[in-house]
């Protein structure tokens, strides 16, 4: 699973599921690189990515909805834009493999990247340090919203993102108990309202 969803979300829910199936062994891998299901032998895999490998099983366990966001203290320096065009004259924060931010009224603005990072924890720390206006993930943000540290920008304009967070595992004829397990518990924490949408 993604390291910072893990840590966020699933290892603080992990007492609840050991409670409930106290004979069920966990070993669990944080990390953001895309992992082979297969190849890896996983019973379940985490992550906010589809795979188009047919022999897998894709459960939508969550919406994964992103907004853009900044730190009160930049707006307060900066301003806070009006419409997408007024991005290219601000500093803006973007993972490595974003070049163009998309917004449901059509509009793809190659904004400026003052700051390019390759994790999302690292962007999410970035932006509430200040450094810019990036693209956040609501289930990484949600904290950060709430306690002030961050704040949305542009939510007249919502992003053109369609990306959710998947549970893929094998094929159903191989799928142990103990995964069914897993994966009864998970979808009844994140459905129909995931936590941080609460």
């Amino acid at each position: 699973m993604p390291g910072s969803f893990g840590r966020m979300y699933i290892i603080p829910a992990l007492a609840e599921f050991h409670a409930c199936h106290p004979l069920v062994s966990l070993d669990l891998r944080l990390s953001d690189e895309v992992l082979d299901v297969v190849e890896g032998a996983y019973d379940l895999i985490i992550r906010n990515a589809p795979l188009a490998d047919s022999s897998l099983i894709l459960r939508k366990l969550a919406a994964d909805r992103r907004i853009l966001v900044a730190s009160p203290t930049y707006l307060e320096e900066y301003g806070t834009p009006s419409t997408p065009d007024d991005l290219a004259a601000h500093q803006c924060v973007s993972l490595a493999e974003v070049t163009k931010w998309k917004f449901k009224n059509g509009q793809a603005i190659s904004v400026p990247h003052s700051f390019v990072v390759n994790d999302g924890e690292a962007l999410r720390k970035m932006l509430e340090q200040g450094l810019g206006i990036g693209i956040k993930s609501v289930w990484n943000a949600s904290e950060s919203l709430k306690s002030g540290l961050l704040v949305e920008v542009l939510p007249e304009f919502p992003l053109m993102v369609d990306v959710s967070i998947w549970l893929l595992y094998p094929s159903r004829r191989i799928i142990a108990p103990k995964v069914y397990a897993m994966i009864d518990f998970l979808l009844e924490r994140f459905q129909p309202v995931p936590p941080w949408e609460c």
